[in-house]
Parts: C-alpha cells; structure tokens; sequence
C-alpha cells in the first residue's frame, strides 16, 4: 500500500542565509524555470541540496542540523564526550544507568531509570525536541526522499546537458544513490527496522528488520559503484557536476574522483558489516568479508566527502554551532570532552598534548545530574593549534569513513585472523600518521588481547568525533547491562570530595564501575508511526 510521505518536522527551511557559493535553492518542490528538474543547472541545485535537508525544525529548539544532533547522539553514546543539557534529549541520551564506588557504594543516576525507559517515555509527538528517537530518523528519510527525486528527474531523457551529457548525467546518479545508501547505511545501523522507499513523496506500511535496510543499503551502494564504473575518466565536466553539489563550505575544491569515491563506499560497507554485528558473534566468514571490503577502501591520498564550516559561521549549515568541533568548543561548550576517552591516551601521545588543557577548575556534576557529567579537559582551538574543537568554524569531519577507520578495519581483521603483527603495524601506521609520536608496539610481542586493547584504545582516540564511538561502544559490548558482561571497569569519574574515599575537600578523578545499560537499537519514532501504522507483516518497531 502506497502512502504520501508526511514530514516528521512540518516544514523544512530551505535556505538559511545562504549565498550561491555554498548552498542556494529554491523550493525543490516547487522549482521555479530557470531552476527546474528539467535543466541542468536546476539538478546540480537539488543534487547540492541533499544535506540542505539535513536542516529542519524542531519544536521549542527552532532551526536545527537535525542530522548533527544524531552525530552528537553517537558521540555521547560513545562516551567519548557528554551532553549534561536536556536540550534535543541529549541529557538523557548518554544518562548511564549506575555507577559504582571503589568502596562498592552504588549510585544510580538522579532519573532513577535506564535509558530504555527514558527515551521511550519521551518517544511521542507531544514529547517535542525530547524525543530523541526522530533526529537520525527524520534527516536520514529526507535525504533519502530528495535523492530519490533525483535519480527520478535524470530519467528525463530531454534534459539539455552542456558538454558531455552522459558524465554529467552519471555524476549526478552517482551523487544521489550514495546518499541514498549512505542513509540506509544510518538507519539499519541505528534502528530495529525501517522502510525501503524508491520512489519520491511516498512511504509505505511495511517495516523491515534492520538487516533488510543493511541489505538496501548495499544494494543502492553497488549501484553506485556501477553508476562510477561507467565514469571512465576525471574529465572537466565531472568537475564541474562535482564543484556543483559539494558545498564550497565541505572542501569542493579537492575533489573526489571516482576512483575515490569507490574506495570510500567499499569502506563505508566494510564498516556496516564491522558494526552490525557483536564482536562475540563474528565468525571468520565475517571477518573474511570485512577484510575483503576494507582492502579495496581509502587510501591515505584520496580525498573524501566531509562536513565544514563557512568562515561566516552563517553561510553553511551548521550556523557556527551545529558541527561536532563547534558544539564541543569552549565558545560554545555544549558538549564536553569524556574522561573515558581522555583516559584512552597513552601516555605520550602528542595528540593529547596538542589537544587538550586543563580546565582552572575542574566540572563535576554539572548541574547535579549525574556524576558522568564531570571533566578536567578542555579542548584547544583548531585556530590555536589544536585539534578537536573551533571557535572560529574551522576544520572537517569525515561524512563517513575516513582512511584511519580503513585502516583501524584492516588492523582488527588481521588481529582476529591470527596475524597479530600485521595487524599492531597498521595500528602504528595509523599513529604515525596523525603524529602521536607513540613508540611502536608491533614487533613487540604482544599477546592477541593486549593487540585488541590497543586497536580499542586507537578506535578511541584516533577517530574521536568521527561517528564510530557508539557503533563501537555496541559491538564490544559495553552498552550492554552489567549482568550480561556490559559496562567499564576503571572507568575515570570526576567525584566531589564528599564520595572519595577518605573524604576530601576537592572533587578528584576516581576509577569507578559504569554500567550504561543502553540500547542496542532505537525504536522508530512515534512521529512516524503516528501517521503510518505499520501493517500486518511489518517487523517489530519498538524495543
């Protein structure tokens, strides 16, 4: 049964300050002539505003990047960095259920619930910006919508191209099914099921298992490579379509050639297949599979698709706030650096050292909502040096995968595959590449457990706020209760005084027991089921 799609968030905002160097459109609904589906010129427009419909929105917040509050859902889920503020739900997102003393005390965090309980009493349309389960959702289905409208517009054998219209006409195809499928890579990786959708403006009653959309997913990426394949040389109007629908604001200048971009979809399917499954659960067919995608996947030379900032802070879509190294800036601070992932550092590593400072005095307990919700580390400018973090809306991330995750891929599977010291050499490569200046640990001879908590510890820092935190934090385990073998020994937690053990006047770093006791999968949303029951063949929908 065939439905109109209905919009999660009411009406998107299609232009927001923006200039035709970056992101201009006009209502790709309502395409006015001289920008219509029917011209070229109107095509790279909609191809550009794919990401434009990552902005929407939301109840009592405004205008969002609604896709960069579900980056920063996987972040705190991670534990690599925390959101104490209720705002989009974030406080309640990376709430851990408990968290044990060193003297065996246990404190449960102030909601006195797990976060199953939590999101799901918040997963309603009256619940507004607190339902955390629409974000990722909603931007991820969007995109899937307007590329569809894409790949149904360049049917139109009558479009007038200038140049060569078969490239032209391929890189656009190209652009709009690896979003397509990068957005069903998001959605089978974060929720229990969804719908397959081909065509614009219309959804149906059919929820399938996660593992379906993964099967989509990989389907509409290898239509993609094949789409690549026909592209046969880096020609002046694959540029040009290129320039066209990548931001000037996400680096359009160092352009992705096909070649490229088939590398990087080859990792982007490594990692769903690396993700998906719990570590415990992974056979050798499995790691086989991983390996195989990964050794075909990006190169240290290739350029990649990434998210940026205009210099104006305005002509973009991240309104200088809504990037992961904005928001977790001191300028605007609404995310904080974890002591989990600090305490991930080896000791020496220069990527600590270049990052991170001391606070004058330390967070603990921000505004008594958990004691997670503490830290001593602040991260420095990229503008002044550093790494992680801008007050002047500098520096990219990955949209996918980026070529240390490929190679961190390629590390695991050796590991896992007896081939230990295969596997530390490209740990250390990937250590070397990002100047942590770290004594090599391959050759070494280290047991097969300790090479894992080093390729652990790597993932960790190496890829901080690159959107594999979660996916990690799932697969390992540690998400899961306590009772089933979850949760972080010696994990640090910034305690007052009054719970250190003797008690003392100053708040102090203490290795605690945290039991996060998250989901594994997200329910979908209420505000989609609101307006689309799921029919009588449909796979389950809520936890």
């Amino acid at each position: 049964m065939k439905k109109i799609f209905v919009p999660l968030f009411g009406v998107l905002l299609l232009s927001w300050g923006c200039k035709k160097s970056s992101l201009e459109l006009s209502d790709p609904n309502h395409p006015t002539p001289d920008q219509s589906l029917a011209t070229e010129a109107g095509l790279k427009a909609f191809g550009l505003g794919i990401i434009q419909k990552m902005v929407a929105t939301v109840p009592d917040e405004g205008v969002t990047n609604i896709f960069h509050i579900a980056l920063s859902n996987h972040t705190v889920l991670g534990d690599e960095a925390f959101v104490p503020y209720g705002n989009y739900s974030l406080r309640w997102v990376n709430q851990v259920y408990k968290i044990t003393l060193p003297s065996g005390q246990q404190i449960i965090n102030p909601n006195g619930v797990d976060q199953k309980t939590q999101l799901q009493g918040f997963n309603s349309r009256d619940a507004g910006e607190r339902n955390a389960f629409q974000y990722e959702w909603a931007a991820c289905y969007y995109m899937i919508a307007q590329s569809n409208q894409l790949l149904e517009s360049l049917e139109n054998q009558d479009i007038v191209f200038s140049g060569d219209a078969t490239t032209k006409r391929n890189t656009l195809k190209a652009w709009a099914e690896w979003w397509k499928g990068y957005s069903y890579s998001r959605i089978g990786s974060m929720y229990l099921a969804g719908i397959i959708t081909d065509k614009a403006g219309e959804t149906n009653e059919n929820f399938v298992h996660r593992t379906e959309i993964m099967a989509e997913a990989d389907k509409v990426l290898n239509e993609c490579l094949t789409t690549l394949n026909s592209i046969t040389a880096v020609t002046a109007d694959y540029n040009d379509v290129m320039l066209s629908v990548v931001a000037s604001f996400n680096d359009n200048t160092h352009i992705v050639t096909p070649d490229m971009w088939k590398r990087q979809i080859y990792s982007l399917q490594a990692r769903n297949l690396l993700v998906n499954k719990k570590v415990k659960d992974m056979t050798a067919a499995d790691w086989t599979a991983v390996a195989n995608l990964a050794n075909k996947g990006i190169l240290s030379t290739d350029n990649i698709f990434k998210f940026g900032m205009d210099p104006s802070g305005t002509n973009d879509i991240s309104s200088a706030f809504y990037h992961p190294y904005a928001f977790i800036g001191e300028a605007q601070q609404f995310t904080f650096v974890s002591e989990r992932l600090v305490q991930d550092f080896k000791p020496g590593d220069a990527r600590f050292a270049r990052g991170f400072e001391e606070f004058p005095v330390p967070y603990v307990n921000i505004r008594g909502r958990g004691l997670q919700f503490g830290t001593r580390w602040n991260p420095i400018y990229i503008e002044n040096g550093g790494l992680y973090a801008t007050g002047s809306n500098k520096g990219y991330v990955p949209w996918a995968v980026s070529y240390e995750e490929n190679e961190l891929m390629k590390a695991e599977t050796k590991i896992k595959s007896g081939d230990v010291n295969g596997g530390l050499q490209l740990v250390d490569a990937v250590r070397d590449y990002q100047a942590a200046g770290l004594a090599h640990v391959a050759g070494t001879g280290l047991t097969t457990a300790q090479a894992l908590e080093e390729l652990r510890r790597e993932r960790r820092v190496g890829l901080f706020l690159r959107g594999t935190a979660f996916y990690d934090a799932r697969r390992w385990g540690v998400t899961e209760p306590a009772a089933n073998g979850g949760g972080r020994a010696g994990a640090i937690v910034m305690l007052p005084g009054d719970l250190v053990t003797p008690a003392q006047p100053n708040p102090a770093p203490v290795a605690c027991f945290l039991e996060y006791k998250y989901l594994d999968y997200w329910d979908v949303p209420q505000n989609e089921l609101d307006f689309n029951t799921p029919g009588p063949l449909s796979a389950p929908v809520k936890n």
